[in-house]
C-alpha cells in the first residue's frame, strides 16, 4: 500500500479536521483554510521524463523484473520529495519541478550495484527512497541534472535472525509494522518506534540516524546498527564488525545519518531484545513544564529508564488531552500543566 500522495497516513482512512480544530489553528497559528482544495494527481502537470534511450535501456538492462523500471506520471508523482510541511504544500499546490526522470525498483543487492553503475555512466544521480517519509529534504537533490528514485520495497527480507547473539540482519525495504511482526513472531523485538513507524523502512531508519518513542529505553536506531552493507558504483562496501571493537575507526558511523550520499543501504543487522511479555504505560501531571523537566531529568540520570520517556509542554498538554469537539468549550481540559508519559 502507497502513503496519500499528497499528505500523510493511509487515503482509506483520511478525515476531515473538526470545526473546532480549525477555529483553534486559526486563533493559535492564523491559520485559515483555502477556498480551493489541493490539487488532484490526474491534474498535476508532469513534464516528459528526460531519460535518454540510452539511460533507459542500461536501466532497463539492471533489472530483472519487467516492470522494475517505470517513468509514468503517477509514480514520478509519488517519488516526488518527501512529508515535511514544506514538501507537502508544494506537492497539493501540483508543484514538480523537482519529479524524478524514472522511477526504480531493484530486487536484489546486485541489481542495485548494477543500477547504480548505469546511473554513473549516463550522467544520472540516484536518490534512495524507502518509506518516503523524510522531513529534511533527503528525497529533493539539488543537483539540476536529472536523477532517478531508487525504491527499495522489494528488498523486503528478514536474511538471518541468530537467537544466541540476539541480532537480526534485515534489509532496507521493510517497513516498521513488517519488522516487528517478523521479530514479534520469533520471540524479539526490534524495539524502534519513531511517529513515522507505520511507513518508514530500515533502510531510511539507518540513513538517517532514526530515533523514536521508545528510544529512551531501547536506544536510537544507530546504536542497534551492528553492521551495513552498502551498494556503490564500485562494488560493495561492508561495515561492521563485533558490537564492541577497538580497532581503528568505525565505518559504521559514516554510513548511518548519510542520507544515502555515499551509497545505497541493502542490509542492516541491528540488536534485537526479547518482545516483553507485557507493556505498561502511565502518565504524570507535573505544575509546570519546569518540574517535568527536573523530574524526567533525575529519572533519566538515576533510573530506573523507562523504554518511553516524553515530557509535553503547557500547549500540547492542552490540546492532547482534549477531545477534539470539547476544544474551546466547557469540557475542554483546564487547570494547566504539563503531561509526561
Amino acid at each position: 500500500m502507497d502513503m496519500l500522495w499528497s499528505g500523510w497516513g493511509d487515503p482509506a482512512k483520511a478525515a476531515p479536521l473538526p470545526d473546532a480544530v480549525i477555529g483553534l489553528l486559526r486563533d493559535l497559528l492564523g491559520v485559515t483554510p483555502r477556498p480551493s482544495g489541493p490539487a488532484t494527481l490526474d491534474a498535476v502537470d508532469v513534464p516528459p521524463s528526460p531519460l535518454t534511450d540510452g539511460a533507459r535501456a542500461a536501466l532497463a538492462g539492471a533489472l530483472a523484473a519487467e516492470d522494475a523500471l517505470r517513468d509514468d506520471a503517477e509514480s514520478r508523482i509519488r517519488h516526488t520529495r518527501g512529508k515535511s510541511t514544506p514538501d507537502l504544500l508544494r506537492i497539493r499546490a501540483g508543484e514538480v519541478a523537482d519529479v524524478p526522470a524514472a522511477v526504480v525498483l531493484p530486487g536484489s543487492h546486485d541489481e542495485v550495484v548494477a543500477v547504480l553503475r548505469a546511473c554513473a555512466e549516463h550522467g544520472l544521480s540516484a536518490v534512495p527512497f524507502g518509506g518516503g517519509t523524510s522531513v529534511v529534504g533527503g528525497l529533493a537533490p539539488e543537483t539540476k541534472r536529472p536523477f532517478v528514485a531508487l525504491d527499495l520495497r522489494r528488498l523486503d527480507r528478514l536474511v538471518a535472525i541468530d537467537e544466541v547473539s540476539r541480532t537480526a540482519t534485515l534489509e532496507p525495504g521493510l517497513r516498521g509494522p513488517r519488522v516487528e511482526a517478523l521479530l514479534n513472531d520469533k520471540g524479539w523485538t526490534l524495539g524502534h518506534f519513531p511517529q513515522s513507524f507505520e511507513w518508514a523502512s530500515v533502510g531510511g531508519f539507518a540513513a538517517a540516524r532514526s530515533s523514536g518513542q521508545a528510544s529512551a529505553g531501547y536506544g536510537r536506531f544507530d546504536e542497534m546498527v551492528l553492521a551495513l552493507t552498502l551498494a556503490t558504483p564500485e562494488g560493495t562496501l561492508d561495515t561492521g564488525r563485533a558490537p564492541r571493537s577497538a580497532a581503528g575507526p568505525d565505518l559504521r558511523q559514516l554510513v548511518l545519518g548519510s542520507e544515502g550520499a555515499l551509497g545505497v543501504i541493502t542490509a542492516v543487522t541491528v540488536r534485537v531484545r526479547p518482545l516483553p511479555r507485557r507493556r505498561v504505560y502511565e502518565g504524570w501531571r507535573f505544575s509546570s513544564f519546569e518540574a517535568g523537566t527536573a523530574a524526567l531529568r533525575r529519572l533519566a540520570q538515576d533510573g530506573p529508564r523507562p523504554t518511553v520517556l516524553r515530557l509535553s509542554d503547557e500547549t500540547e498538554t492542552f490540546v492532547g488531552l482534549a477531545q477534539p469537539d470539547a476544544i474551546g468549550g466547557s469540557d475542554a481540559p483546564s487547570g494547566g500543566g504539563c503531561v509526561a508519559v
